[in-house]
């Protein structure tokens, strides 16, 4: 059991991966793809089909893996917000996955089992110094790792291993499957990126160009017309105009996915008064029981149903509510408060303090543990280690002898306060937190005896034993009622969106544009899936009017919706109505450009320019061809005159160069140099990197913008996405 054991001292749950780790669980889906039935395909990919118990179990593994690594509370029943972003997350890896693979197979590029052996054994990969078999100076070690898997296959043939142990080892082991599944396909990403970057390498003259255009500066003087000089109402666009600005602009309307647009009515249901004066009284009830002197103060609390847990054990102001940790200064140990209101998280409150002590906020500790199922042996034994130890043996030698690591950890106070504690739980830390440091102390729980050294305890700091009784001020069935009512009396009333746009006295319409399938809330409303849903039944039309859907966390949202738009996936219209704007305020640039470069075109100098109607002017100093300039009297970033500006001849006059927020004039005052030195070898290395970088970002970014790498292929490629059809 050693390694089991060295295994719970690296605490696995602090592990953290990152978004990475979902190639083991694409990776795992891929080989298990078959043909789905039509019913049950959830989408598809150039001819792999994704079926809808598979991307469950995607899901579900990938919740297994984050509920490892403490990521996500182990033993707590996930939210359908939180499933919903781990299948977004997953089913995006897997389509990441596939396109990396069919690349992959067409260039011939792979990982074989024999090179993802000699990574692991070389122990290089950053991975594996994030999972728990690590030696003492925190290093992968291959051979830990090695005897945990022949301990692991020892234990699951050996009958006397609990139930407990063999679910940690299998977890431990399915753990391990995951990074050597992450190391696979992370390296043939890799493989990828380099031959890709192999092709775009920096060489002598790009390097000392790329030099040049970061040490060379320019200081000039400027005067620059803003666009918002003249009026967009004073610009005639023509039709000509905005298709032009169409095709220049096409790709940037392209969307993969059939997108809808609603208009909606979103009503908040509120606590009545006469909903608060119930709760009053009932908060009255439980203050009283409270406050008895023999009182039993868990069970109080928790029959109140209090948002804040009690815990015996004495919690750090700072773990509390922020209203009730303003209470407690000012309150005597003993003392309650009276029951009060909290507009921040719209609950009644009241305050018991039971009791103030000085703990320590962290401590080291060792320990070593006497198992055994008789009590008495148990007990025994900790006396003999007790003894032992206090006659001067060695804490390392004697926790060797039973087979337990000596490891000293630390415990923080962030670990157990605030926490709900059984009496196991609260004997340990209760004995950690007060125990002298050097001193051997016994814990007996169910199932043996620990000894306990606490070995340092630091940042001594006021706690505090206090019962908190934090309600919030819910409505009650009759106030939803009547809210309900009166919503769909008006929706009888107007049962077109005409209607409701004339009669908005009563209820505000919402805009919500855009609307993707898989869309989990709509702006405001939490859990508005149904919303969402009901937008892309494959039977709502444009004009649709839904029936009132109730929406939130605790269906305090009313929701009507209207079916507004449907966008087809593929390019959006230039007539669309949210993109003709788009490129009518391009097109109307263009032409204020235009207008503005004429008038430029009689300035002699900066002087000129800057006195004409709306102009600014500045002095910007250090501009390179490397950066582009920010023009803080415009607000704006300027690539385009940093090249202006670099390719000028100093002291020569330079006007009508347009940029994103208006027309420029400049003269350069000042050429200069940094002292940095060229270094060819240094300068090739640094533009390497920058292409690197530029290329991981080209991978990371979604498929569906064109800056992905894989945007073309993804964009041409066979493929369905059903997924609102079933969630």
């Amino acid at each position: 059991m050693a390694t089991l054991q060295k295994i719970r001292s690296n605490k696995i749950t602090q592990i953290a991966i990152g978004l990475g780790m979902l190639a083991f669980i694409a990776g795992s889906a891929v080989e298990i793809m078959k043909s789905s039935a039509p019913d049950t395909e959830v989408a598809s990919l150039n001819g792999k089909s994704l079926d809808y118990a598979e991307l469950n179990q995607m899901a579900d593994d990938y919740k297994d893996v984050l509920q490892t690594m403490g990521q996500l509370p182990q033993g707590e029943q996930v939210s359908n917000e939180v499933m919903a972003q781990i299948r977004e997350q997953v089913y995006q890896r897997f389509l990441q996955q596939q396109m990396l693979e069919e690349e992959c197979e067409k260039l011939g590029l792979t990982v074989t089992d024999t090179e993802l052996q000699n990574i692991i054994k070389s122990s290089q990969h950053p991975l594996l110094a994030q999972t728990p078999f690590r030696n003492q100076q925190g290093q992968f070690d291959y051979t830990l790792l090695q005897q945990f898997i022949q301990e692991r296959e020892q234990m699951m043939s050996n009958p006397q291993v609990t139930a407990e142990q063999r679910e940690y080892m299998d977890r431990m082991y399915r753990f391990w499957c995951f990074i050597e599944k992450e190391i696979r396909s992370n390296t043939l990403m890799e493989k990828y990126q380099v031959l890709l970057s192999s092709l775009v390498m920096s060489n002598p003259i790009s390097a000392k160009s790329a030099f040049d255009a970061r040490v060379n500066e320019s200081d000039i003087v400027m005067a620059a017309i803003p666009f918002t000089s003249i009026d967009d109402a004073t610009v005639k666009v023509e039709d000509a105009d905005i298709k032009a600005k169409y095709e220049e602009y096409k790709e940037a309307f392209y969307q993969p996915n059939e997108s809808r647009d609603i208009k909606y009515i979103d009503v908040v249901v509120k606590a009545s008064s006469e909903d608060e004066a119930a709760l009053r009284e009932e908060m009255a009830g439980y203050a009283a029981s409270l406050s008895k002197p023999d009182a039993v103060i868990e069970s109080v609390v928790r029959q109140s149903q209090s948002l804040v847990n009690y815990s015996s054990a004495p919690v750090s102001k700072n773990t509390l509510p922020r209203d009730v940790a303003a209470q407690i200064d000012s309150m005597a140990v003993g003392t309650q408060t009276d029951i009060y209101f909290n507009a921040l998280d719209n609950t009644l409150n009241v305050v018991r303090l039971i009791g103030k002590v000085s703990r320590p906020d962290s401590v080291e500790v060792r320990q070593i543990a006497a198992l055994n199922q008789d009590a008495a042996a148990a007990t025994k034994t900790a006396d003999s280690i007790v003894n032992a130890l206090q006659a001067g043996a060695d804490f390392d030698t004697i926790a060797k002898a039973y087979n337990q690591p000596a490891t000293k950890q630390w415990i923080t106070s962030n670990m157990f306060e605030g926490q709900t504690l059984d009496e196991s739980n609260k004997k340990f830390i209760e004995t950690a937190t007060t125990a002298s440091v050097g001193t051997y102390n016994k814990i007996s729980f169910e199932g043996g005896v620990i000894v306990l050294q606490v070995t340092d305890r630091r940042q001594m700091s006021d706690k505090y034993d206090v019962a908190v009784i934090k309600r919030t001020i819910d409505f009650s069935n009759e106030t939803a009622n009547k809210y309900f009512n009166d919503l769909s009396s008006f929706v009888a009333t107007n049962k077109t969106l005409e209607a409701m746009q004339k009669d908005q006295k009563t209820y505000v319409l919402l805009d919500r544009n855009d609307l993707d399938a898989m869309t989990n809330d709509i702006v405001g409303v939490m859990d508005s899936r149904e919303v969402v849903k009901w937008a892309f039944k494959e039977e709502s039309k444009v004009g649709d009017v839904s029936e009132i859907m109730y929406c939130g966390k605790n269906r305090e949202h009313l929701v009507v919706a209207v079916l507004t738009a449907i966008h087809p996936a593929g390019y959006r219209d230039a007539n669309d109505e949210q993109i003709k704007p788009i490129l009518t305020q391009l097109a109307t640039q263009d032409k204020k450009a235009t207008q503005l470069q004429d008038k430029m075109k009689a300035a002699k100098s900066v002087a000129d320019v800057a006195k004409m109607a709306g102009a600014v002017s500045d002095t910007i100093q250090h501009i390179t061809f490397a950066a582009p300039t920010f023009v803080s009297k415009m607000a704006a970033s300027e690539p385009v005159l940093s090249a202006a500006v670099s390719a000028a001849q100093q002291g020569k006059f330079v006007s009508a160069v347009r940029g994103n927020a208006g027309v420029y004039a400049f003269q350069v005052i000042a050429k200069n140099k940094t002292e940095e030195q060229y270094d060819e070898k240094a300068e090739m290395q640094r533009s390497a990197q920058q292409q690197m970088y530029m290329m991981s970002r080209m991978f990371q970014t979604d498929m569906r913008d064109p800056a992905s790498i894989f945007y073309t292929a993804f964009k041409n490629a066979k493929k369905s996405d059903k997924r609102h059809l079933f969630y």
